[in-house]
């Protein structure tokens, strides 16, 4: 038989266990009531973020069909020049640039790959913006304000970066209206010498030009390319421009039958044999140093700097 002692120890460690058993029953039902808590809390947060996300939802529809109407109104109101004066009276024009500069890099990060519907809000408004844009360079002071403003320069080398990525077919409507931007801007001195520069520009309206299936953004880039290569200042962007552009296409275009077309073609060929007669005739310069014009800068550069403009750059009518 087991002594006394043997007895109350084991009756001692049962009773202890039966303690540590009742402790951990506390706790079990202590983190069950936590759990419980929790879980009743994190549905709490999932039903307020469901909420929070139809709201979000709902102000970003409100938002973007608001920038629809409120875009296409300006955009409309906009082709009249007085509107556009009053418009370069505020102090906001610039903060505009800014905006619109911002939303087409959003928009190409967004879509880079197909653009939504025509008909949608998202696509009306940036139409509807980079139109406004359109108009304000449409007019003398409008495309000045544009090639001198910080933001209005930040917006063009947007173009210039949105341009080649934006998709054949559903991007077409953007791409005309950034074309009439840039062809307006290049009435500008300031804003004839930014496109000049530009090689991938060069690069993008080559490609609009061999494409097949878009006749209409053809006339566009060929009446942009005339634009910029009436007076090529320079050697330099005369051998680019015959590097990077498909001569071949545009003598095959010239030929066409289109008649805008064959216009342009003839025209962007034309400023391109003018160009080429013209440094070939000009005279050795004389010895010594000197510093070539076409590295000198010019304090401001006036409206559409050049004697004699051919017809199609003496009208930018608003879109």
């Amino acid at each position: 038989m087991a002594s006394a002692a043997e007895t109350s120890w084991f009756q001692k460690l049962v009773e202890d266990q039966r303690a540590e058993l009742d402790c951990l029953k506390k706790k079990y039902e202590n983190l069950q009531r936590e759990w419980d808590n929790q879980q009743e809390h994190l549905g709490r947060l999932q039903g307020e973020v469901y909420k929070l996300r139809n709201q979000l939802q709902s102000q970003s529809s409100f938002c973007a069909s608001l920038g629809c109407i409120m875009g296409n109104l300006v955009w409309r109101a906009s082709r009249l020049e007085p509107v556009i004066e009053l418009l370069l009276e505020t102090n906001k024009l610039g903060d505009f640039m800014c905006v619109v500069s911002g939303t087409l890099v959003s928009f190409m990060d967004t879509y880079s790959r197909e653009m939504p519907d025509i008909r949608s809000d998202e696509s009306q408004f940036i139409l509807s913006i980079c139109g406004i844009v359109a108009n304000i360079a449409a007019i003398p002071t409008g495309r000045q304000f544009i090639v001198s403003n910080a933001n209005g320069k930040e917006l063009i080398e947007q173009i210039f970066r949105a341009l080649p990525i934006i998709p054949c077919v559903s991007g077409d409507p953007l791409k005309r209206i950034l074309l009439m931007v840039l062809y307006n801007i290049s009435i500008n001195q300031n804003g004839l010498v930014m496109l000049q520069e530009q090689k991938s520009l060069i690069d993008t309206l080559a490609k609009i030009i061999s494409c097949e299936r878009t006749p209409e953004l053809k006339v566009l880039a060929l009446r942009l390319l005339e634009s910029i290569t009436f007076d090529i200042p320079n050697r330099l962007i005369l051998q680019v421009f015959k590097t990077h552009l498909p001569l071949q296409k545009i003598e095959a275009l010239k030929d066409g039958r289109d008649a805008e077309i064959r216009q342009y073609a003839g025209s962007v060929l034309n400023n391109l044999s003018k160009a080429e007669s013209d440094f070939n005739l000009e005279p050795a310069r004389p010895g010594g140093p000197f510093v070539p014009y076409d590295q000198c800068i010019l304090a401001k550069g006036s409206e559409c700097a050049r004697k004699q403009c051919p017809p199609t750059l003496r009208k930018t009518p608003a879109i």
